[in-house]
């Protein structure tokens, strides 16, 4: 461990203001891949991790194992310290090489407040920008299957099966699927315009229409009662830093 690492692992901040004012590397790693960040997320020291933050610590560096700090955040279930990642952009949606995410941890830690956190983290970004791109004449109900994100460098295509139940549907009312392009930098930016890497949408063997001739981003959308299959077939783009948002929800026009 370095003096940095052994300064956020004790929660000695005075020390550690002295150091990275004396230059020293807030990003470097132990062998196994932990960084200050990560001693300072596991061990609940909110301020710690705050001064790392704005030093510039990689809020996504993973070990050699995967884990990241809000992985280790999670499993100790300081709501804080996992709202302040968050914030400066720390992605909810990596794994483990165990297969095992933020949200796994925050269950396995029994922790709702933390677990809610996760999971309206990106689901708010998305709405915004639904609104934003509607200009409030769409009114946003329940979602069809709970938002899901896909990056573009994993591959082309895109699956999903979800559970659907039916109801009585208002005049003006519908359910429509949304595709947005999302950065996940300083914060999470999502966007429904621009160009798109979606070339078809299929649900339960049928093509869905986009609602607008221009847009690969907004499609309508009719699930059956039960088990629903949604295939989304993608431009390749192995390089790309972009990720995908994808989810569905009844609408009610204004």
């Amino acid at each position: 461990m370095s003096l940095s690492m052994l300064a956020a692992a004790g929660g000695q901040d005075d020390i550690l203001r002295l150091l990275i004012k004396k230059g020293v590397r807030v990003n470097g790693r132990q062998k196994n891949g932990t960084t200050a960040l990560m001693h300072a997320a596991e061990k609940n020291f909110l301020t710690t991790v705050a001064i790392l933050l704005e030093a510039g610590s990689y809020a996504n560096a993973q070990t050699l194992s995967g884990e990241t700090a809000l992985m280790r955040a999670c499993k100790r279930g300081n709501a804080d310290v996992v709202r302040l990642l968050l914030e400066y952009g720390a992605d909810c949606n990596i794994v483990s090489k165990n297969k095992t995410g933020a949200m796994y941890f925050a269950k396995l830690g029994n922790n709702l407040m933390v677990c809610d956190l996760i999971k309206d983290h990106t689901s708010i970004v998305a709405e915004d920008a639904i609104r934003a791109y509607f200009e409030s004449r769409l009114v946003l109900l329940e979602p069809a299957f709970p938002l899901a994100c896909h990056r573009l460098c994993e591959g082309p295509d895109f699956s999903l099966e979800f559970g659907f139940k039916s109801q009585p549907q208002p005049e003006g009312s519908g359910i429509l699927l949304f595709i947005f392009h999302a950065n996940f930098l300083n914060e999470i930016t999502a966007r429904l315009c621009g160009p798109c890497s979606v070339h078809a949408v299929v649900l339960n063997d049928k093509f869905q229409l986009p609602i607008f001739l221009d847009s690969h981003f907004v499609y309508s959308f009719s699930p059956i009662p039960g088990i629903n299959r949604l295939f989304i077939r993608l431009a390749e783009a192995p390089a790309a830093k972009v990720k995908l948002l994808i989810c569905a929800y009844r609408v009610q026009l204004q």
